[in-house]
């Protein structure tokens, strides 16, 4: 059994929702980098809740605009191809988290060890 304490998830998982990404206010819209913020600053939404509206909120973000966003930093030390494919996924509208990180997740487990080796160790389990 995992020995790790529940709050340090919860830790985790808050903490993934103090702002937006770094970045994202200088290339989103004023009226969407307000959207996103009121969300990460409601603390009655789940952490779930909070990713749905957040997706909806970017849903709503023009692909021009989208493809400015910048990558997150774990993506620096992949090959360009496994990098805008993981993008591509990430960038795809009308998915959820979930679905996202589990195409995300497919897609990684069918790379080669070498390049797996790139990546940063997964977040632990969400256990709530």
């Amino acid at each position: 059994m995992n020995n790790i304490p529940k709050s340090y998830y919860l830790i985790i998982r808050i903490e993934q929702f103090q702002d937006i990404p770094p970045g994202f206010a200088e290339v989103l819209p004023p009226e969407i980098v307000a959207k996103l913020r009121s969300v990460h600053k409601d603390d009655s939404l789940s952490w779930e809740r909070k990713r749905e509206k957040l997706d909806r909120i970017m849903d709503t973000v023009p692909e021009s605009i989208i493809q400015k966003l910048p990558p997150p930093p774990f993506l620096d030390r992949l090959p360009a191809n496994v990098k805008a494919k993981i993008m591509a996924i990430h960038r795809q509208k009308g998915l959820g988290w979930h679905q996202r990180h589990e195409k995300v997740h497919e897609y990684i487990s069918s790379l080669p060890e070498d390049v797996k080796r790139l990546l940063p160790p997964p977040p632990p389990p969400y256990v709530f």
